[in-house]
């Protein structure tokens, strides 16, 4: 008998005391790969090997997935809020539209993952790996994302105001049209990313490299570039008025420091 079966065995014995997850549902989910909208609410499924299982529109609210595996998992719709995905691999993984309210994801593998639509206000995705990720539309303001791998990452049109982006690698991302106004990305490293027509209003740039990055049509309003690399970035049709430069290379290569005291 496998370790999930087991652990399924033993939490079924319990199920009707503490009123958590259906056991019904949770028989389902150890006779094979699909259990959508299966209520699994509270369940300990810790270590769990839940690969390409089909879990849309599932109540996991408050479920133990801590070092479950869940690469390729189909959560589309479902309901993570107060979920332990702590060292969890969500390679390749479907969260569109997923409630991720209070979500742990402290060292979970992120690669590839999608997370379209989601509200990730707050959330604290510090230093976590989300190389490739598909974060188009999510709304991240206010989140902790510093020293975060998001490299070729998608964010078009995503919500970023406010957020910690200090040390985030943003490198070849793709964040047209997304709002990160008043974020802090001092020491980002958006080199060769897309941002045009973002929102960059009042955003702390200084020590960012922005080399090769495309800013057409973004604004730069009141933006920190203090020490900022914008060398090969096109600027055509941005807006940086009351913006502060000071040893910002400039895309010619030339040094401006009009703003430096």
């Amino acid at each position: 008998m496998g370790v999930m079966h087991l652990r399924i065995c033993f939490l079924m014995m319990f199920s009707a005391q503490v009123g958590a997850f259906d056991a019904g549902d949770m028989n389902k989910l150890n006779a094979g790969r699909e259990c959508a909208r299966c209520d699994l609410s509270q369940a300990d499924l810790s270590d769990a090997t839940l690969s390409s299982v089909d879990l849309k529109w599932a109540n996991l609210t408050r479920t133990n997935l801590s070092g479950a595996n869940l690469r390729g998992a189909d959560l589309k719709w479902a309901n993570l809020s107060g979920v332990d995905l702590t060292r969890a691999d969500l390679t390749g993984a479907i969260l569109n539209g997923a409630n991720l309210w209070e979500a742990r994801f402290r060292g979970a593998r992120m690669r590839q993952v999608s997370l379209v639509g989601t509200d990730l206000k707050w959330a604290n995705l510090a230093g976590e790996d989300l190389q490739g990720a598909d974060l188009t539309l999510v709304n991240l303001s206010g989140a902790d994302l510093s020293k975060t791998d998001l490299r070729g990452a998608l964010l078009t049109k995503a919500k970023l105001a406010g957020a910690n982006l200090q040390g985030v690698n943003l490198a070849m991302g793709n964040l047209i049209g997304a709002n990160l106004s008043e974020a802090n990305a001092r020491k980002a490293n958006f080199a060769g990313a897309d941002l045009t027509s973002a929102d960059l209003k009042w955003t702390n740039l200084g020590q960012a490299n922005l080399s090769g990055a495309n800013l057409s049509g973004a604004d730069l309003t009141g933006a920190d570039l203090s020490y900022t690399s914008l060398f090969k970035a096109n600027l055509s049709g941005a807006e940086w008025a009351r913006a502060r430069f000071c040893k910002t290379t400039m895309p010619d290569g030339a040094i401006n420091n009009a703003g430096c005291h």
